[in-house]
């Protein structure tokens, strides 16, 4: 098999968000035999390690048979990529899961825009540099093959991907029904705002109904919403029980500011819930469409605070329907996206690239 050589930040056992993905993928490279070396100074014992020098850098390229890394703005990458296209000429995958106008999000400064500008840059200069490049959604793939410097046909969709729990949530009985909902408050685009209107006008139909958050922030934030329940944010392993405990999930966004991507995201979460046996409220946007069936394994909503109260009402008073819909959602992350299907997805843009 393959000696990949690793260049990606975040990769060790996850907390949540992205890491989730680059140990993931580890677990891919690993699981179909491969050797991962990696001069990351993050301990994670999967990894061959290597100093973090040039010269080592030189003799991983040597032992290297591919190149795997992740879009980020890193000296370390860029110099990578150039002394492989100076030497070794190794295959070169590159992961491309955001867009440098993320950041629009959060300022609209001059500095921003510098920033943006110099992170575009880099960005198309990674990819150019690349054989490959991964993208999260076909609607960043379109994106990245309308703008940056790779031959169409060199940009493959590999989504994320959830780990299917071995049975449904028991079902619901006399309790009250919980949705829940996981995530960090301080990125706009979540529809958190949402959440916290839809939690008192479901309140409203569905009296001793629940909504649990897990996320940043102080309980006392959320005092005034009597239906939110605060949890502080778990470890992704742990989430896993928290939605066994759990009879619906929300899954809601709304589109970053001047993406020129549009809705380019491959929902962690939307995969998790799924895959734990949970039907969905989620945002229709982009990828979400794709993987949810609406009123087969979940519902497809808009920003609409009155919507979203709709679709868990129909759950609460629906349980076994509920259920039905739960053993959908499941059978879709079975079905093609669990974490295994993309580990088979990578593989087969290694043997595109002769890489086996």
């Amino acid at each position: 098999m393959a000696r990949v050589l690793l260049s990606y930040r975040d990769h060790a056992a996850p907390s949540g968000g992205g890491a989730v993905h680059g140990f993931q993928v580890v677990e891919q490279l690993k699981r179909l035999g491969h050797t991962v070396i990696t001069a990351e100074k993050t301990h994670d014992a999967r990894l061959e390690r290597h100093p973090r020098t040039l010269r080592a850098m030189r003799g991983m390229l040597e032992q290297a048979d591919v190149v795997y890394m992740r879009c980020h703005v890193r000296a370390w990458d860029e110099l990578l990529l150039l002394v492989n296209r100076a030497t070794h000429r190794r295959p070169v995958v590159v992961e491309v899961n955001a867009i440098a106008e993320e950041q629009y999000s959060h300022s609209e400064s001059a500095w921003t825009h510098v920033r943006v500008a110099v992170e575009r840059f880099q960005f198309h200069r990674m990819v150019g540099l690349s054989d490959a490049a991964l993208c999260v959604s076909q609607q960043l793939a379109d994106f990245v093959r309308a703008t940056h410097p790779i031959a169409p046909e060199r940009v493959h969709v590999v989504p994320n991907g959830g780990i299917p729990a071995p049975e449904l949530p028991p079902p619901r009985g006399a309790r009250p029904f919980r949705a829940v909902w996981a995530g960090y408050a301080r990125w706009p685009w979540q529809a958190l705002d949402t959440i916290l209107a839809a939690s008192k006008l479901l309140r409203e139909r569905v009296p001793d109904a629940e909504v649990r958050l897990y996320t940043d922030g102080r309980a006392e934030d959320y005092a005034a919403w009597p239906a939110v329940r605060h949890f502080a944010p778990l470890p992704h392993a742990q989430m896993r029980q928290a939605l066994q405990e759990a009879d619906a999930a929300l899954c809601l966004y709304r589109p970053m500011r001047r993406s020129p991507a549009g809705f380019y995201n491959s929902s962690l979460k939307l995969f998790d819930y799924m895959a734990a046996g949970l039907p969905v409220v989620a945002s229709a946007l982009g990828q979400i469409c794709e993987v949810v069936d609406d009123g087969v394994n979940g519902y497809l909503v808009g920003d609409d605070p009155r919507a979203v109260a709709e679709a868990l009402a129909k759950l609460a008073e629906s349980p076994e329907r509920a259920r039905q819909m739960g053993a959908a959602a499941r059978d879709t992350v079975i079905a093609g996206y669990t974490w295994d299907h993309v580990g088979e997805r990578i593989q087969a843009v290694f043997d595109s690239l002769g890489v086996r």
